[in-house]
C-alpha cells in the first residue's frame, strides 16, 4: 500500500485514494469531510497529495498500538510510580 503511494508522482483522485486504501470513494469523501485525511480543493474537485497520504498513514499504524498500551492513559499508573 504505501509502496504504490510513493510510485505517484502528482495529486490523486478520491477514486485513485479509495482503491490504493481499499475503501470506498464514499468513505474517502467522508474522511475529506471531516479533516481527517490530508486533502486539498481544486474547484469543487478533491485531490490528495501522496507524501501528505503517505504521512497520514503512517501515523495511523502508530496510533493502535498506543492505545492499546494500558500506559498510554494519562490516568493509569504503573505500580512502580505510586511507590
Amino acid at each position: 500500500m504505501l509502496e504504490e503511494l510513493r510510485t505517484k508522482r502528482s495529486a490523486m483522485t478520491v477514486k485513485e485514494v479509495a482503491k490504493v486504501l481499499n475503501l470506498s470513494q464514499r468513505e474517502i469523501y467522508k474522511l475529506a469531510a471531516a479533516n481527517q485525511i490530508p486533502h486539498f480543493k481544486i474547484g469543487t474537485s478533491v485531490r490528495f497529495d501522496p507524501p501528505a497520504v503517505i504521512g497520514w498513514l503512517e501515523a495511523k499504524m502508530l496510533t493502535p498500538a498506543v492505545r492499546r498500551s494500558p500506559y498510554a492513559h494519562p490516568h493509569h499508573q504503573r505500580l512502580s510510580d505510586t511507590a
